[in-house]
């Protein structure tokens, strides 16, 4: 080949290889710039994921504050601690700054704005509802129940958490779909660089490891924003499980999605029995109306009501039930209704043992005034019927005086009873040892209830002493045995038992800790149902029959235990039988413990010096008659004043006869005081229908006390202990 043709030959071939040269380089120039673009482009939605994770962040440290937040809130208005005042303050600062970075956030990498500001209006009412509040904190007592506000405030916090969690979900979203992007454009990336030349795959290599690398720190950063979102809802899960309110979820018709174990332990049912039904059917049947109309105005805020829920046993649990709408995720259905539960039913049952107690005050106060003016009364009538039975000319005038007597007693005997039931009488206690003291009155009892009935007895041995009055014991057990009797139209078994009995705290609440000898009295009749047991101790409630029964028998026995320091226990079954336990406190004295005593007394007599002071006429002149009789030298004073105008002129008097409650400003015992401070040597001898003192307690000056109405013999003894004192 010529010299001419080799040179154009290697001009062509130097050309070729400069053209394949230019085509090799096209290929890595042009993968050069798509490696430089993708990078760019990499580097740009690694910026935008640094940007979503600084978000989640953000939430996470908000919804820390905003719990911690809550925490302090609620201290503060339980227990009105300046300290966490400051601390909820300092929080709101944090809040507020935490919330303004994840707003300039949002901003520039985008996302819904929705939840963010439903956040910042959540919090500006929580932070408003607290400064109209805040002013007016005190420490809240134990006994009260949670304030409507603190209710409210939870509620705002649960849908501040559930708006976080709202954003936390949607920032997530957004993170995947970011992910989902870089992962197709390294797909473009990586077949452009495949199908280049040996440079290119170099640089390919080169941009894949870069790649790689920022996928991996991509994932990881992924991961970590889904395990802080996972303990987002563990903690909003912690906070609705632990809360000692109960707390249960519902679809806007009511019917229940989830409860927490407070609400379960509320009703004493267990959660799989409550998820699912209707919320409205687990109330009370009054209250089902109710509590249907707050569920369909859930949307409205406060909405606050009382209602009873029914249990498991069949039991009623009050409870405080506060509504909150918590609204739909990003709107595509109606949100769940939050409930918020709190058990009242110890605080109704005191409001109700409250208007109780007040209504058996009202009534005893009545009986006992009534009672108090009958003995005056009959006071009179048994004394002059005394007096008419020795001038009686005839039998058949002495047996009309003695009629008169009789019914007279038997009035006074009622009147006791109703003393007994207004915890007004003046009782006489001594000390007892009840299994010496029964025998005789359990042989009345077995006389008395016929053949029908079996009577056992359990008397415990080494029984403790008791102090009370002894008649009133008897009258107890009389009524207990009868009422047991009338339990049993059939027939049936009667227990009667002595127990020591320890009481600790906490043991039994309707009796206070202390130690107690027990009277129990069991049957084996129909027994009572829990509503009736609730009602038996109340004054003329009886569940006989019309014209069988007065309905005083238990309440005399109830206000005979409270008024000797006891209680008394009613234990029923219906269809098993009743026990109705009598508790009497345990006496430590030395005395000696008497037996029933019925020991007939001679009427004694005298000629010492006596003023008798009452402010009933006719009372007066009754017990004047008597003294007189007696041979005593008597005067008399209708009241305190006067008495001691006497005193003061005259001091040959041995012993002031006196009734304690008078008018005038000077009760007996002021009385006595005042005369014992002139004549110290002045013996002083009360009378009363009824004392609102304590009866185990005498003033000082008291030698002794004769119950109205009473006997020309009572007064007679009386009158000569006091004088020989």
């Amino acid at each position: 080949m010529s010299d001419p043709t080799r040179a154009h030959g290697a001009t062509r071939q130097l050309a070729t290889h400069l053209v394949l040269m230019v085509v090799a380089f096209l290929p890595i120039i042009a993968n050069g710039f798509i490696a430089l673009t993708a990078v760019d482009q990499l580097r740009v939605a690694h910026r935008e994921v640094e940007n979503t994770l600084e978000v989640v962040q953000a939430l996470q440290q908000l919804d820390s504050l905003v719990v911690s937040s809550s925490h302090d809130e609620h201290g503060y208005r339980v227990f009105a601690d300046p300290a966490l005042l400051a601390a909820y303050r300092a929080k709101q600062v944090a809040i507020a700054n935490t919330l303004r970075y994840t707003r300039d956030l949002i901003a520039i990498g985008g996302g819904s704005r929705t939840y963010l500001e439903q956040i910042s209006s959540l919090i500006e009412q929580d932070v408003a509802a607290f400064a109209a509040l805040e002013g007016r904190a005190e420490p809240l007592p134990r006994s009260a129940g949670r304030p409507a506000d603190l209710n409210a405030s939870a509620a705002r916090g649960d849908e501040i958490m559930a708006a976080i969690n709202g954003l936390l979900a949607d920032q997530q979203q957004l993170l995947r779909r970011r992910l989902k992007v870089i992962a197709s454009r390294n797909t473009v990336t990586l077949i452009t660089i495949l199908l280049g030349t040996g440079g290119g795959i170099a640089m390919v290599g080169i941009i894949f490891y870069l790649m790689r690398r920022d996928l991996r720190s991509s994932q990881q950063l992924a991961e970590m924003s889904s395990g802080a979102l996972h303990a987002s809802e563990q903690r909003f899960r912690r906070i609705f499980e632990e809360s000692p309110l109960g707390k249960l979820l519902s679809e806007p018709d009511g019917r229940i999605t989830q409860v927490n174990p407070a609400f379960c332990r509320m009703l004493r049912r267990h959660a799989d029995e409550l998820v699912g039904n209707s919320l409205a059917a687990l109330a009370h049947v009054d209250d089902r109306e109710l509590l249907e109309d707050a569920v369909r105005r859930g949307t409205k805020p406060d909405q606050q009501i009382e209602i009873r829920f029914v249990t498991r046993t069949g039991g009623v649990a009050w409870a405080g039930v506060h509504l909150t709408h918590l609204g739909g995720a990003s709107g595509e259905r109606p949100g769940l209704l939050l409930g918020l539960t709190e058990d009242i039913t110890r605080q109704k049952r005191a409001e109700a043992e409250l208007r109780q107690a007040q209504k058996m005050d009202a009534i005893g106060q009545l009986t006992g005034g009534i009672a108090h003016d009958f003995n005056n009364l009959l006071g009179v009538i048994i004394g002059n019927v005394e007096f008419l039975m020795e001038a009686a000319h005839d039998s058949v005038q002495t047996e009309m005086a003695k009629e008169i007597l009789d019914s007279a007693l038997s009035g006074a005997d009622l009147t006791r009873r109703l003393l007994a039931f207004a915890r007004r009488q003046p009782l006489q206690p001594r000390l007892i040892d009840l299994n010496a003291y029964l025998p005789n009155h359990i042989a009345i009892v077995r006389r008395l209830l016929g053949e029908s009935v079996t009577i056992c007895t359990d008397l415990t041995q080494d029984l403790w002493h008791t102090r009370a009055d002894p008649s009133q014991i008897g009258d107890a057990l009389l009524n207990l045995a009868i009422n047991a009797r009338d339990a049993m139209p059939d027939g049936g078994n009667i227990l009667i038992r002595t127990a020591n009995v320890r009481l600790h705290a906490g043991q039994d609440a309707a009796v206070k800790p202390g130690d107690y000898v027990a009277l129990s009295v069991t049957d084996t009749g129909i027994g009572m149902a829990p509503e009736l047991q609730e009602r038996v101790v109340e004054p003329f409630f009886t569940t006989k029959a019309p014209g069988s029964g007065s309905g005083l028998g238990l309440s005399m026995v109830f206000g005979f235990a409270k008024q000797s320091g006891g209680d008394l226990v009613i234990e029923s079954d219906p269809g098993r039988g009743t026990t109705v336990r009598l508790y009497l406190p345990r006496a430590l004295g030395q005395e000696i413990p008497t037996a029933d005593e019925n020991v007939a007394v001679s009427l004694p007599r005298g000629t010492e010096s006596i003023l008798v002071v009452d402010d009933k006429p006719e009372m007066r002149a009754v017990a004047c008659r008597h003294l007189i009789s007696l041979g005593y030298r008597v005067s008399e004073a209708e009241s305190g004043p006067a008495a001691l105008k006497l005193l003061r002129q005259r001091d040959e008097f041995d012993l002031l006869f006196t009734d304690i409650v008078m008018p005038e400003g000077m009760t007996g015992h002021q009385l006595a005081s005042a005369a014992k401070r002139l004549h110290p040597r002045l013996k002083v001898l009360f009378t009363t229908g009824f004392s609102h003192s304590n009866p185990h307690k005498q003033a000082p000056t008291d030698n002794g006390t004769i119950l109205k109405p009473y006997r020309r013999q009572q007064l007679a003894t009386a009158v000569r202990a006091a004088l020989e004192v």
